[in-house]
Formats: C-alpha cells, structure tokens, sequence
C-alpha cells in the first residue's frame, strides 16, 4: 500500500506542476549562469567566428565555469549557435567549437557527450548537462 501511495504522490508532483524538470534543471545550472558582457561576448563571437554578424543585442544566455565560457548568440546570418570558449594561459579567450541548432530530449546524452570529448577537454559533466538542458529548454 505504501509504494502505491507514493506512486500517486510522484505522479501529482508531475502532473500538478509542483516539480518540473525545467525547474530542477534551472536550479542545478544556476551556478553556471554568468551576466552576459553583451558588448564583449559579441565581439568576441566575431573575432573567432569569421563571417557571423553578431551584435551586442544578438547575445543571449552565457554559462562560465573555470575556463570555459559558453556563450548563446543569433548572429543575423545564421541560425542561433553556441559558442564554446576556453580561456588560454594568457588570460584571453580561444573559440574551441560551437553548436548549432536545436536539441530533441532523446538526444540529451549525445550532446553531453559531445561536450564532453571537444578537443584538448571539454568542460565538466555538469556544465555539458546544463549546455543541454538549456538547449532543450529553448534557451
């Protein structure tokens, strides 16, 4: 009896909107989440990113942690990518890779793995969870 009763319980927290995956995933990212420097993110996109016009105002979301800088921006001639930074010895920044597009939830453990093998070590577990669950998100 007591199984059961927590069945209905777990299935009211998901349908009554009392717990949402959007919600936990907001909480456990919110660490990464950094002020985008618009100005900043916008040229550094077009620095490493020949050819994409990008501005201040095409820069959305930006997660940081230790030396990755992951920075979401729409340039006004492509599609909206994510651009995936490293900061070098020098203190400055190198574009490693980007992504481009949209994720569907089923490909959530690929784009945490291809996150996660970007060339010279991509950025930890937690924060590719985030880069996924913010695309997944619609962010």
């Amino acid at each position: 009896m007591r199984i059961h009763v927590l069945g209905i319980a777990a299935v009211c927290v998901a349908v009554c909107g009392l717990v949402t995956p959007s919600a936990n995933a907001a909480e456990r990212c919110a660490a990464f989440i950094a002020k985008p420097a618009r100005a900043a993110d916008a040229a550094l996109v077009k620095r490493f990113a020949p050819g994409q016009i990008v501005t201040a105002a095409d820069v959305g979301q930006v997660m940081v942690e230790g030396p990755w800088r992951l920075i979401w921006a729409t340039p006004r001639n492509a599609e909206r990518g994510v651009y995936f930074f490293r900061r070098g010895e020098d203190g400055g920044y190198q574009l490693v890779e980007a992504w481009g597009g949209v994720l569907a939830p089923d490909e959530r453990k690929d784009a945490i793995k291809w996150a996660g093998e970007i060339k010279g070590g991509g950025p930890s577990l937690q924060l590719a969870g985030c880069f996924a669950d913010a695309l997944l998100a619609g962010d």
